[in-house]
Order: C-alpha cells, then structure tokens, then sequence
C-alpha cells in the first residue's frame, strides 16, 4: 500500500466519521463528544499497524482485555454514543482492510452504512436541533416551590434573561435544597 492509496483511505474514513459525527450532534439533549471521533482514527491506525506485522492471538486478547477494563473503569455510555463508536470502528476496519482493486464495493459499503445512519438520525430526531447552545443552571428550592413546568420556566427566566429555551432536569438534590437543571437555547 502505497502512500496516495493509504492517504485516499484516512480521508474517506474522516470525511465518513464527520458526517455521522453532525448527525450524531443533532439531538438537544445528547451530543457525542468530538473527542470519540479518535477512536476510529485509531482503529485505523491499528489496523493498519495489524497488517504490517504478524501478531499472535495473545495480543488480540491483551487489547480485548484492555477495552473491557476501560467499559466498566469509565461512565456508562448513551445508546447514540454507543451506535457512533461501533459506525466508527467498523468503517475503520472497512477502510484500511478492504481490497483496493475493489473500491466501488468499499464505497458502497461506506455509502449503505452512512445512508442508514443518517435516516435513522433524522427519524430519531425529526428535525435539526433549533438550541444550540446550553447553560447549566441551578435553582434553589423554597418551601413554597411547585415541581412542574411553569415553575422551573420562570425560575430559569429569572436567573438568566432568555425567552426561548427548552430545558432538562439533570438532578435533585434533596441535602442543598437545590435542582440542577441544562437549559438549551
């Protein structure tokens, strides 16, 4: 494999993950940290390094063993984030170990999986997120405070002067007397 080829392949890999990075990033309440897109950078580059040396099944049990330590070490992670990370690493594996002489197949592989991808993000979502940005906010709680919608809306517009927001309560906490709420606007 030459370098052009090598290159051609990193860039149809990039230009697939960017793709379902945007749509992975539409939701209002759930975005996919741009950082998870290094995870099929890598997957790549290993699979690449895989294919220019010989290695023993140990290591493939060793690097196994190392992805299970880091599933339970680390936070759980959303369905969405999850279905990115496997999209990821199997175009990776897709772009750097499928045959160059048959790249029309290649892309129609790249093509199929992006396609759904990106129906089903559209489907999930319904329409493009209107919010773009997001304040955590926290809103102390009086005795004579009413958990509902109305409520927490004129508490948020009384911290912060915004109109139009959508929001979601991240937490209760019962001790400080306090509810932590995202406000998307």
């Amino acid at each position: 494999m030459d370098l052009n080829e090598l290159s051609g392949r990193f860039f149809l890999l990039f230009f697939s993950v960017l793709v379902l990075c945007f749509f992975s990033n539409r939701k209002d309440n759930e975005t996919i940290n741009p950082l998870m897109v290094i995870v099929g950078l890598c997957t790549f580059s290993l699979c690449y390094l895989f294919t220019k040396i010989e290695i023993g099944v140990g290591i493939g049990f060793g690097l196994f063993a190392i992805f299970s330590i880091l599933r339970f070490r680390t936070q759980s992670f959303t369905v969405n984030a999850i279905i990115f990370l496997f999209a990821t690493i199997t175009l990776s594996i897709l772009d750097i170990m499928y045959p160059f002489e048959k790249i029309e197949i290649l892309l129609f592989f790249q093509l199929i999986i992006i396609g759904f991808y990106i129906i089903a993000s559209v489907i999930v979502n319904k329409k493009a997120s209107k919010y773009l940005n997001s304040v955590e906010v926290k809103i102390a709680l009086e005795t004579s405070f009413v958990l509902n919608n109305q409520a927490i809306r004129k508490s948020v517009q009384e911290k912060i002067n915004i109109k139009d927001f959508d929001f979601k309560i991240v937490s209760i906490n019962g001790v400080l007397n306090e509810i932590e709420v995202l406000v998307f606007y």
